[in-house]
């Protein structure tokens, strides 16, 4: 008896782990069908994908979600980066370029708080605004570094991060209204 018992318990442990396991492969489906739609699906996927299990519903506002927090770790990176630069920088215009890089992405962070309250309200023209402003924040910091014509150690992470903003702003048009 005791061993029946035993063996019912592992089983009924299995089932419930295969239906956990079973959604995120659905998840992962369904965000590469929302990102299908955005102007750089592959990133959008490849950023987001990984985070679908934590998501119960994929939709257009839960992909925004994914991209938004992808992001913000995008940045986190890039000033870490910046910071990293800044002290081995060759010459004092370089340093001074990464120093406003890192303001720069102060700013965007800021940004992105204010974008993942307008997802609670679904709120697409603010999502826009604050996407377009944190957009604008890596535009500046590469302008920063045509200034001074130096290589600019945080370009591939800027390049992305505004197509990441991109996406951002498509995917907001993708919120249904309230």
């Amino acid at each position: 008896m005791a061993g029946t018992r035993a063996i019912l318990i592992v089983v009924l442990a299995a089932a419930v782990a295969l239906q956990l396991a079973a959604p995120a492969a659905g998840n992962t489906a369904a965000v590469a069908e929302v990102c299908r739609n955005t102007p750089f699906p592959d990133l959008c996927t490849g950023s987001s994908g990984k985070h679908a299990a934590k998501y119960r519903t994929v939709d257009p506002l839960t992909v925004l979600e994914m991209q938004v927090d992808a992001f913000k770790k995008r940045v986190r990176a890039a000033s870490r980066r910046a910071k990293k630069g800044a002290k081995a920088a060759a010459n004092p215009d370089q340093k001074r370029a990464l120093n406003l890089c890192k303001s720069y992405y102060l700013d965007a962070g800021d940004n992105l708080g204010a974008c993942k309250r307008a997802i609670v309200f679904k709120d697409g023209v603010t999502i826009r605004a604050t996407m377009s402003m944190a957009a604008q924040d890596m535009q500046n910091c590469d302008e920063e570094f045509r200034k001074v014509a130096a290589k600019n150690p945080v370009c591939d992470l800027n390049k992305s991060l505004v197509e990441m903003s991109e996406n951002c702003r498509v995917l907001s048009n993708m919120i249904p209204a309230s």
